[in-house]
């Protein structure tokens, strides 16, 4: 099967990496990927380079900064030309901005092919334009946002969505159930953890030693997030006489005072996932302090992927579908409600119960191994991709 996967930024950026991991699953499972997306310089020429059999194609785009975010058409129209030669069996876009529906769209109607649009993130009025560019850009040109993430799913054969909030959107839509399929983002959970000890040998550079109970972050975060964090874990200082470092891992500016205030080891940007895993086996338990809003609900944080892949126990707040899955995998612990002091209270019961971190984090790997490999969501994916072909083969002859 040839596969065109269409994202707006680029490959390094945050989950858009597992978008690259899971096209190299659908390529060990014998489908040629090509791969559009945003170069990270390039302004005017696109680029081409290959990543274990998956062809990338990263097109320029005449915007910089924040803005660089998949609206600029001059980067739709060098896809749309490079697509145009080449042949596919298949078109599957990842959200709809403009440098990605576009594309996928041509292809669709130039090619006669079935176009699956994935519904992964809110980008309007309701979502990340506000965190991203403030109130009056989320009530203005976000209301553009949102008229892209919804119009153009009536265009779509087949529809995937990264939580069951963007299913039931669909749902509510009319959009057929039986030819939509839930699809989280995915690991390749065949990767052995690190021995721990080891690995936090490894960092004791770091001034981490082998006696320190370390929680782990990584990746950004949004201020409202961040502010929520340090609230907690305020509170949890003046609850707890236990002690405990923060190892953060990526690029996420803070401040020095926070780093002191809040004994937060900063590690910055990790060159590569085994990097990445490393310094996670050498953490207890892993964070995901996030304020239960629309956009938090909505969304799929990758993060959590990652840390049930290297047998990390998780706090979390109830956002995504994490509740249903710590419901049904005992992975770690669930605040009972969105609020600071509840998240607190939870990472309270977690840091007074070293012996159970072991259990839940190994329960942890094991979910990921069962629900969350690459290898298994490229089935998972291949199934979609040959229904909606079988379905619409008539409508495209």
């Amino acid at each position: 099967m040839r596969i065109a996967m269409i994202i707006h930024n680029q490959v390094s950026t945050g989950p858009y990496f597992k978008v690259l991991e899971q096209c190299v699953a659908l390529v060990r499972a014998g489908h040629q990927v090509t791969l559009f997306a945003t170069s990270a310089t390039r302004r005017f020429l696109p680029s081409k380079t290959v990543h274990e059999g998956v062809e990338i194609i990263e097109s320029p785009d005449l915007l910089w900064g924040k803005l660089r975010q998949g609206i600029d058409l001059y980067n739709a129209v060098w896809r749309c030309v490079i697509a145009g030669k080449r042949k596919f069996d298949i078109v599957h876009a990842i959200d709809a901005r403009p440098n990605v529906i576009l594309t996928a769209l041509h292809i669709k109607y130039w090619q006669k092919i079935p176009l699956v649009l994935s519904w992964w993130d809110l980008f309007g009025d309701s979502g990340i334009a506000t965190e991203r560019f403030g109130v009056w850009y989320a009530k203005t040109f976000g209301k553009v946002e949102v008229w892209f993430e919804e119009f153009f799913r009536k265009y779509a054969d087949g529809a995937t969505a990264i939580t069951s909030y963007f299913a039931e959107r669909l749902n509510i839509m009319n959009f057929p159930p039986e030819r939509t399929a839930i699809v989280h983002v995915g690991c390749d959970a065949s990767l052995p953890v690190p021995n721990r000890e080891e690995s936090r040998e490894s960092i004791a550079s770091l001034g981490i030693s082998s006696a320190d109970t370390v929680l782990c972050f990584i990746g950004t975060i949004y201020q409202s997030d961040l502010n929520f964090l340090f609230r907690s874990l305020d509170i949890v200082r003046s609850k707890t006489q236990r002690s405990f470092k923060v190892l953060w891992i990526g690029s996420h500016r803070l401040e020095p005072l926070l780093l002191s205030a809040y004994n937060i080891v900063h590690v910055g940007h990790l060159p590569t996932m085994k990097d990445v895993y490393r310094h996670l086996a050498a953490s207890d338990i892993a964070l995901l302090p996030f304020v239960v809003n629309t956009a938090n609900k909505a969304r799929w944080h990758s993060k959590i992927t990652d840390y049930f892949n290297m047998a990390l126990p998780v706090v979390a707040t109830p956002v995504s579908d994490f509740p249903a899955i710590f419901a049904q995998s005992d992975c770690g612990w669930m605040a009972a409600s969105g609020t600071p002091e509840d998240f607190a209270q939870c990472l309270i019961t977690a840091l007074e119960n070293p012996s159970t971190w072991r259990t839940k984090g190994e329960t942890a790997k094991q979910y990921a191994i069962h629900h969350l490999d690459t290898g298994l969501l490229a089935l998972q994916l291949t199934r979609l991709y040959g229904h909606i072909i079988h379905s619409t083969s008539i409508r495209y002859k």
